[in-house]
């Protein structure tokens, strides 16, 4: 969560000690942000979201997430082009949840999945709505919030299948919308191979994920 002491370091990392008084966007008020304040985020290799009208900062992936993340996406890939089945994106790439305070989400997923018959929803710069499926590696920087902050977001936005990939607990578990609310759809570990319902076709093998 981005703390005041995080906010602080990243004021003085982007403008210099010695301001007088808070600048835009660093004092927007939780639950107040727009797409613009959120746009104006500084590029410095963090990751920014905006998660129930709140702002929060990731430090950059380290090594061992990047190469699950390339060989996850590499199998996804792989199926979408064999299938026609849709488009896969990698963070960063920004996905607008929902704009109205105080439950704005302006989130980056680690890996996302937009069907063909819903392609729509990209707009160039953004997303907006809801992906078929998204997928976050956690981190220990990021743990609480894939695990808490985000499911509950993608949970209410409307993400019908959400993913959870650990790389330090070689674990898959997967979740799906079901009346409004996830239920769970498999929990795997190790060298298993994950079938997903909905994903006609679909194979993940975790030994190659792990690699």
């Amino acid at each position: 969560m981005f703390t005041k002491e995080l906010r602080e370091t990243a004021v003085e990392l982007a403008y210099g000690s010695g301001q007088v008084g808070v600048p835009w966007p660093w004092n927007v008020p939780d639950g107040t942000w727009t797409y613009e304040s959120f746009e104006s985020l500084p590029e410095d290799g963090n990751r920014y979201e905006v998660i129930g009208g709140r702002l929060t900062v990731s430090p950059p992936p380290v090594e061992r997430h990047q190469a699950v993340s390339v060989n996850l996406i590499f199998q996804i890939v792989a199926w979408a082009k064999q299938t026609g089945s849709g488009r896969v994106y990698h963070a960063p790439f920004a996905v607008v949840l929902s704009f109205l305070p105080p439950e704005q989400h302006y989130v980056e997923p680690d890996l996302l999945f937009i069907s063909r018959e819903r392609l729509s929803i990209i707009k160039g710069k953004n997303v907006q709505g809801a992906p078929d499926l998204i997928i976050e590696i956690p981190s220990p920087s990021t743990a609480r919030a894939d695990w808490v902050d985000k499911k509950n977001a993608y949970e209410g936005g409307g993400v019908a299948h959400y993913w959870v990939v650990d790389p330090a607990g070689k674990s898959l578990t997967a979740f799906r919308l079901k009346d409004g609310k996830y239920e769970p759809a498999g929990s795997l570990e190790n060298d298993a191979v994950f079938e997903p319902e909905g994903f006609p076709g679909l194979r993940i093998n975790l030994t190659e994920v792990w690699e």
